[in-house]
């Protein structure tokens, strides 16, 4: 009863952390897009001016 149990545990440990790791290539979700930071703000093109769905420019600022 406890090997089936930390089987089932493990197995769904595995499936979740393989799951949640996206390429930042394929990942077109709002969650995927980087965070402006303290020093560099992100920009996101209007969508007739992207080539992709990931198209931003991050620009340093001082």
């Amino acid at each position: 009863m406890i090997h089936q149990r930390i089987l089932l545990l493990s197995g769904a440990l595995l499936l979740s952390a393989c799951s949640s790791v996206t390429p930042q290539e394929s990942c077109t979700s709002v969650a995927c897009r980087p965070q402006p930071q303290a020093r560099q703000l992100v920009i996101w093109w209007q969508p007739d001016l992207r080539t992709g769905a990931s198209d931003f420019t991050q620009v340093s600022v001082q």
